[in-house]
């Protein structure tokens, strides 16, 4: 069985519906019930998967994550694979950003995956069996963009916390990867803070709306099956000499 955290819309849906077609069942935790349930539906009628619940669940929240993690096992009797996507976007100049735009954005992409996997690991440490995939985008491992310095530096902080926890967890039966979604792959998540773009801001773009993202998950769901601890959404940049520097 899968959780998917932040798997109701984006590259989160994409990678549920991908897990689905693998025969798994799933758990699609998320905030958004609506979002949550139409992937629960869409997942089924694939029929290749037999089980898919959703549980609404804010990764700002200890309780919110132990209620998630608590339902889910009871629900399904084991956790197999648990899929951190959730995130939020934080972008802008610098001197705009205030600490309570920071606190926002690491709330959900930094401390959101810390939650779930503390809830979930123990589980999966008495079973001596599972996987841990954290999603960061591109430039969390080589940063490009000025405006996203903020949410390339929480990619980054958790691509850090990924690999240590990987190292940790040798020899346990816990296998971890660090998911890239690319430095043109999609963002993680459909809220957005943006500060001092005024009117050059464009509204990102509604990836629920679009299935143009599968192949990004093929890696993701080959590293289920052959662990490994880096996966790139775009496969040219796990040899681009700036994502060597960052192994």
């Amino acid at each position: 069985m899968a959780i998917v955290v932040g798997g109701a819309s984006g590259i989160g849906r994409t990678a549920a519906k991908a897990l689905a077609r693998q025969g798994a069942r799933l758990v699609i935790a998320d905030f958004d019930m609506s979002r949550m349930e139409r992937t629960v539906e869409e997942v089924l009628q694939l029929g290749t998967s037999d089980a898919a619940l959703a549980l609404p669940t804010d990764v700002r929240s200890d309780a919110s994550v132990r209620s998630m993690a608590g339902d889910a096992i009871k629900a399904m009797g084991q956790v197999d694979v648990l899929i951190n996507m959730a995130g939020v976007l934080l972008q802008g100049k610098l001197r705009k950003l205030k600490s309570s735009d920071w606190r926002w954005m690491l709330e959900t992409n930094l401390l959101g995956p810390v939650r779930t996997i503390n809830a979930i690991l123990p589980h999966m440490l008495e079973r001596r069996s599972g996987h841990i995939v954290n999603a960061v985008s591109g430039g969390g491992l080589a940063p490009r963009d000025p405006l996203t310095i903020a949410y390339d530096t929480g990619h980054a902080a958790l691509a850090s916390y990924t690999r240590s926890l990987a190292r940790e967890l040798e020899a346990t039966g816990v296998n971890v990867s660090l998911f890239s979604t690319g430095a043109s792959g999609p963002r993680l998540g459909q809220n957005t803070r943006s500060r001092g773009l005024g009117r050059l801001l464009h509204a990102p773009e509604d990836l629920e709306e679009s299935d143009a993202y599968d192949q990004l998950v093929d890696g993701l769901i080959d590293a289920l099956h052959n662990p490994r601890l880096l996966v790139y959404a775009d496969p040219s940049e796990a040899v681009s000499p700036e994502t060597a520097a960052a192994r």
